[in-house]
């Protein structure tokens, strides 16, 4: 059997540049055959592997040599393999030991409906664990049979999780409101705003208060008089699994289907659960979040985050219409 050999020697002294060279070659799922000898079973792509390796370790002024070899004796070829086998087998080992860590607590949790949020992280828990099993997988070059065992106990996992019922908290009863009873007010919330506090601004100006007025200031000192949004205990705020804008629409009655897409794309940002899976949210999330950080101006995140909603109502009415 043909395998190839990665002969090296770090000169720098510098304790990083052997952390680097260590994770080079896990990453490429060679072991170590002798002092500053790795080995990998033959194949062009991995000769590729160790040759751009090479590459980098004499790039950071150090030494490295690639050799291909055939061995003439079945017992160096049967060591070469326990080895690679031996690695696998403490990899495959501490991925079971999580995966029935995860199993267990989805056990634990099952009995009881969880919130969509707990679902999420678990199934978000056992997506990690399939990453890493895939890579594991990757360099298992004489195909280990814990691996066979591994990705079962993982499909276990993911059918428990997929069958776990979801608790739905129902929003408290809100009190609704008339929106003439609510014009040219000044309206009052967190500073540094992102997703649920532009969003329920906008919202507030554009269908609700035309005349709106906004305070932006340190939660401990909101303004006397003024309407709190988004606002720990505020009636306009987060009520059972709904954000503020949710709240919002509820309270004044705005049943517009478009102004809900909106709801569903804020909810997923500002939430993190998912409840909708609206593709735009990470687009608009990222969008207000460039604009917050960048302007550190609540004002003017305000009225810059207004034009591009006011874009995306118009691009959501336009694709209801066509549909």
């Amino acid at each position: 059997m043909k395998w190839l050999f990665l002969v090296h020697q770090v000169q720098t002294p510098n304790s990083r540049e052997r952390v680097k060279v260590w994770r080079m070659t896990k990453k490429v799922g060679a072991i170590l055959y002798r002092n500053s000898v790795y080995v990998l079973p033959y194949n062009k792509e991995r000769l590729e592997d160790f040759q751009w390796l090479s590459q980098q370790i004499r790039d950071s002024k150090g030494e490295a040599s690639v050799f291909v070899s055939e061995t003439q004796n079945e017992n160096e070829d049967n060591l070469l393999r326990s080895l690679f086998e031996q690695g696998k087998k403490e990899e495959y080992d501490a991925l079971m030991k999580s995966i029935r860590t995860l199993k267990s607590r989805v056990d634990q949790t099952k009995a009881i409906r969880q919130s969509l949020l707990v679902i999420k992280t678990l199934a978000k828990e056992c997506k990690k664990l399939q990453e890493e099993f895939s890579l594991i997988q990757r360099t298992d070059f004489f195909g280990h049979s814990l691996s066979v065992d591994c990705e079962s106990e993982l499909e276990v996992a993911r059918k428990m999780i997929a069958s776990m019922e979801p608790l739905r908290v129902p929003p408290a009863k809100l009190r609704t409101y008339l929106r003439k009873e609510f014009q040219g007010k000044t309206w009052s919330t967190r500073e540094h705003i992102h997703i649920d506090r532009v969003c329920s601004a906008w919202l507030i100006r554009r269908f609700i208060d035309r005349k709106a007025k906004f305070v932006f200031s340190v939660e401990t000192k909101i303004p006397k008089g003024t309407i709190p949004f988004d606002v720990v205990a505020a009636e306009f705020s987060h009520h059972g699994d709904h954000c503020t804008f949710e709240t919002l629409l509820t309270a004044f009655r705005i049943n517009d289907p478009v102004l809900k897409s909106i709801a569903q794309i804020v909810h997923d940002i500002d939430l993190k659960d998912q409840k909708f899976g609206r593709p735009e949210a990470s687009g608009v999330d990222l969008i207000i979040r460039s604009l917050s950080d960048s302007f550190r101006d609540d004002q003017k995140t305000l009225e810059v985050g207004s034009v591009l909603l006011d874009a995306l109502y118009h691009y959501l009415s336009d694709g209801k219409k066509k549909r």
